[in-house]
């Protein structure tokens, strides 16, 4: 007797199982009308979606519906028919709206992409207790018997997919256009081609199929119907004003923007520009594309309101947009011997160069030679001895100077940087260098700089050397960083100028000369300058 009752709740839990899985089903197609009608038949006596059927049938699309076969169909109304303005020989939107398989209610779930007759996807979104198809609502639903029909409350518009958007921008985008699709590269698809023949030399013939690589696919296949992106695109105008802003900046720090600087650029642009997934909410600081590069949305600018609904995802145009500081620029590297130039242009350098318990005159050290000597033959130094019999402040200090030749005068002037976040760099002759604490804008950065330490001091031979950038070719250990010191902070937003101060802290061991040899500075922006 207790076996029979377990049975019997088994089998009871059993039923209700399956009755709530029935119910589940049925209330989710009781939306749905069941008709025992073809495709064909349906639009014949629903004269409500005449227009749209007379479209089916101008454009040649009703063949399809006597096709054995079974299809979905998402129609629009008469009056949202002419509301449409689709024009009369638009097959690929009419296209649009029709597809192979049957889709009833119940499949019509988040996520899901349905593939038109012309090849290009659409979405579906549930929200808000209604289906949505791209924008576009599902008003009822028909199962028929060779089909589906849904009722939407506008016709849809055929999205293009974003490859195909890229490549057929007009000339007023062609500078990002040609920029991306020169990658393009057309590779024989052995697979999806059929031979047919034997040439005379026993190589087999084929009528050939092709597809298009390109090297971004590797990380945005931005062709694919099967993922979603977001793509930022730069107009001309925006790539103009990006370039000129760039090359004011570098003329404030004595350079000019050379074709690597603008290779480099134009990768980060390329690479700034897309992201996985639809993007809609910009509320964050920071956006990492793609490729890992940060749209930092308080500096770069898009238009939202430009938004562009594609078969596989969203574009928008840039309004703005700034190459990072700390993407352009690798380094800001200046030599501290410059001082020797300065009167060229300033008869009085005191606002310069600043020297305290400095005894007898500053002076150039021409020290060891360089491992380029062809470059640069000997280390140039700027030279100061202290009197070891005070204890007063011993130090110098200076702002950043860059040297030019004009009118066969070598000369100098004061370099501005762009504002932000840095890595200090120097280097000094560390033979017997006494310590020094070292002060950038007044603030004390670093204090007992044991300058003597050949690592990392000694010059600029250590830290991003031409060796360490380029160990292949076997180029040596010089014109790096130098010894770090700290992180510094250039306040303002645009282009500033700095101070930087050496002080003499104590020698190095007893007896030693108070003398400091200073070479360089370097300034390395550091991930927070943007």
């Amino acid at each position: 007797m207790k076996k029979a009752l377990i049975y019997l709740f088994v089998l009871i839990l059993i039923f209700s199982s399956c009755n709530d899985k029935w119910d589940d089903y049925y209330n989710s197609s009781a939306s749905e009308e069941e008709l025992s009608q073809t495709l064909t038949e349906f639009f014949t006596e629903h004269i409500e979606y005449s227009e749209f059927y007379n479209m089916i049938k101008q454009t040649g699309l009703d063949a399809y519906l006597n096709k054995d076969q079974e299809l979905t169909v998402w129609v629009v109304n008469n009056t949202n028919m002419e509301q449409s303005g689709i024009e009369a020989t638009d097959t690929l939107r009419m296209e649009y709206h029709i597809n192979h398989l049957p889709f009833i209610r119940s499949d019509l779930k988040t996520g899901l992409r349905i593939q038109s007759l012309n090849g290009i996807y659409f979405q579906i979104t549930k929200k808000n207790d209604s289906i949505w198809t791209n924008s576009s609502r599902v008003l009822k639903s028909f199962r028929l018997k060779n089909g589906v029909v849904h009722e939407i409350n506008s016709l849809m518009k055929s999205r293009i997919n974003m490859y195909d958007y890229l490549k057929q921008l007009d000339d007023d985008y062609s500078i990002i256009r040609d920029s991306i699709f020169k990658y393009n590269v057309q590779l024989f698809d052995k697979s999806n081609s059929i031979p047919i023949g034997v040439d005379k030399t026993g190589n087999t013939l084929y009528d050939s199929a092709f597809y298009v690589y390109n090297p971004l696919f590797e990380r945005v296949e931005f062709n694919s119907e099967f993922k979603q992106f977001t793509a930022f695109v730069p107009s001309n105008e925006v790539i103009t004003n990006c370039f000129e802003a760039l090359a004011a900046q570098y003329a404030k720090m004595g350079k000019t923007v050379t074709q690597s600087d603008t290779l480099l650029a134009m990768q980060w642009i390329e690479e700034a520009m897309f992201y996985n997934g639809e993007l809609t909410d910009f509320s964050a600081e920071d956006i990492h594309s793609a490729f890992g590069r940060v749209w930092r949305t308080t500096v770069q600018e898009i238009n939202e309101d430009s938004k562009v609904e594609l078969s596989n995802g969203l574009l928008y145009d840039m309004k703005k947009v700034k190459i990072p500081n700390n993407v352009i620029i690798s380094r800001i590297k200046s030599l501290v011997e410059y001082w020797q130039y300065q009167d060229k242009v300033y008869p009085d350098a005191s606002d310069l160069y600043v020297f305290k318990g400095v005894l007898g005159n500053p002076s150039i050290y021409v020290g060891d030679a360089t491992p380029k000597p062809a470059i640069l033959p000997n280390y140039i130094l700027l030279q100061l001895s202290g009197d070891p019999d005070s204890n007063d402040e011993f130090s110098v200090e200076f702002p950043p100077l860059e040297k030019y030749e004009e009118d066969g005068k070598t000369k100098v002037r004061v370099m501005e940087v762009p504002t932000g976040e840095y890595t200090l760099y120097m280097g000094f002759r560390s033979s017997a260098h006494p310590y020094v604490n070292v002060y950038f804008n007044g603030e004390l950065i670093k204090s007992s700089v044991q300058a003597s330490l050949s690592t990392p001091y000694n010059y600029d031979r250590v830290n991003e050397t031409a060796h360490d950038l380029d160990p292949v070719n076997g180029t040596k250990k010089w014109d790096g960083l130098g010894g770090a010191i700290g992180t510094v902070t250039i306040p303002g937003d645009g282009m500033a100028s700095f101070r930087i101060k050496v002080e003499f802290d104590k020698l190095e061991s007893a007896g030693a000369k108070k003398t400091m040899q200073i070479y360089h500075w370097t300034l390395k922006p550091t991930e927070n300058n943007y």
